[in-house]
């Protein structure tokens, strides 16, 4: 099965037959060969995230299917159990997992321990399982976070700490970016995108050179005051969608795209999760672009250009578009998506000035992933660190970053994808530009691009020399 994109390509798709494993999930993958906690602790992917989704579509299916879904899960308080086990091997220790990560997972676990397991199944035999099975097994393991592991956990990454750690960090930029690239690297590319995106600030802003900070202070301030509710984020996000998908014609072959639906992301999940995903089709279910409702005056300065990642001209048609599965890796996939929200500009698929400066912050923000990684996990930075280097180069809240630099002590590696990614599409682009001059058509490079899949970096590069 197709992994479904968190802006990140992470799966949140329900999945029954693999409901008995536990663990951290797609997004701890990269990391899971380096002995770590990591590959048990995820708050984007690990398995309380997944379950009550899992548990709740088996409650929609027969009796029967109810019943082998029910043999499968008996194995879930084990996973639990083998989850606690590497659990208290590492409590304490060097490879042990960074409180902020860990806090967020137990804040998962106990909103799952409060909303009762799965009420829509009302069978007597998942019910006795459910019950008087895997919630005590959920709650011990609740217990043992909050008690055991959090008081012992680090506050940094621990590849920072050793040799082995910085050389599994590159292999986890590898893995999601499918280019293989040093801390230096990253840093390089992070500061020269820094500059590229704090000049087109101040240039949107009618502001001299120089003016970046000022700017983004006040953009912070803006949101703290601001009266946009819920409802408008939905209504901007799916007004958003509905022009990019009537101008993709003029750049795509699309033909009619197929549906694509805009909802709000379960309440439970909102305070640890990134501002949307998208949800591949699966199950029966249409495609989705899974919006973060929370803190809606935050999100406005922002809710175009996301709207335009997550669903078009982003991943969702990315995914119409190719006429493969490809080979998948976030540097592809979420690369296209920040060359997308460039192209939704040159579309002019933005409502005004605001936007457009919305735009420019969020590529700011994921510019500054390139600096923020490297410090995290290869030299040592606090989680404070992160958060105030954040907060020069990006209007984001403090609340927001907070969420964001979990995440990169989470899964290392994966945010830096974007923009590695992107600088490799903007350069296959250039390219054909240059190459074949007043002849160049952009349909026909997308078609190109996108037709066979996602695919490696060196792979695109060989395809557009």
């Amino acid at each position: 099965m197709r992994l479904a994109v968190i802006a990140v390509a992470l799966t949140l798709a329900a999945a029954p037959a693999m409901a008995q494993t536990a663990g951290g999930g797609a997004g701890a993958a990269p990391v899971a060969s380096c002995g770590g906690n990591l590959a048990q602790l995820n708050q984007i992917t690990g398995w309380q995230t997944r379950w009550a989704r899992e548990l709740a579509a088996i409650a929609t299916l027969p009796p029967a299917e109810q019943a082998t879904a029910l043999a499968r899960w008996r194995a879930a308080p084990g996973a639990i159990e083998a989850d606690l086990a590497a659990l208290r091997q590492n409590a304490g220790g060097e490879r042990a997992a960074p409180s902020a990560v860990v806090r967020r997972v137990l804040a998962q676990v106990d909103a799952l321990l409060a909303a009762g397991l799965a009420p829509e199944l009302q069978d007597p035999d998942w019910r006795r399982f459910l019950d008087d099975e895997l919630q005590p097994s959920i709650a011990a393991y609740a217990v043992f976070l909050r008690d055991v592991y959090i008081p012992a956990a680090p506050e940094g990454s621990s590849l920072a700490r050793s040799e082995a750690g910085h050389a599994c960090f590159e292999d986890a930029v590898r893995q999601w970016s499918s280019r293989s690239l040093t801390a230096a690297d990253l840093e390089t590319m992070g500061e020269r995108y820094l500059d590229r995106y704090s000049g087109e600030l101040t240039r949107l802003a009618g502001q001299p050179s120089g003016a970046a900070s000022a700017i983004l202070a006040r953009l912070r301030a803006e949101a703290v005051g601001g009266a946009t509710s819920r409802d408008d984020i939905l209504r901007l996000s799916r007004d958003a969608i509905i022009r990019a998908e009537a101008a993709a014609p003029r750049a795509f072959d699309t033909g009619s795209l197929t549906p694509l639906d805009v909802r709000p992301m379960a309440e439970a999940l909102e305070a640890g999760m990134p501002a949307g995903f998208y949800e591949q089709a699966s199950n029966g279910r249409t495609a989705a672009y899974v919006v973060n409702l929370s803190r809606p005056t935050e999100r406005r300065l922002m809710a175009e250009v996301i709207a335009f990642h997550e669903g078009a001209p982003g991943h969702h048609l990315a995914f119409a578009t190719a006429r493969s599965a490809g080979a998948f890796n976030s540097g592809f996939v979420e690369g296209w998506a920040i060359y997308a929200e460039h192209l939704a500009d040159e579309l002019g698929l933005y409502s005004g000035v605001d936007d457009r400066i919305g735009a420019a912050a969020k590529h700011l923000w994921a510019s500054s992933r390139l600096i923020v990684e490297p410090g995290l996990h290869v030299h040592g930075w606090t989680r404070d660190q992160a958060i105030a280097f954040m907060r020069q180069t990006t209007p984001m809240s403090d609340e927001e970053i907070g969420i964001e630099v979990d995440r990169y002590l989470a899964m290392p590696g994966q945010s830096v994808a974007y923009m590695v990614g992107y600088d490799s599409i903007r350069l296959a682009r250039e390219r054909t530009e240059q190459r074949e001059g007043t002849g160049f058509d952009l349909r026909a490079f997308h078609r190109r691009l996108l037709g066979p899949g996602p695919q490696t970096l060196d792979s695109l590069e060989q395809s557009f020399p």
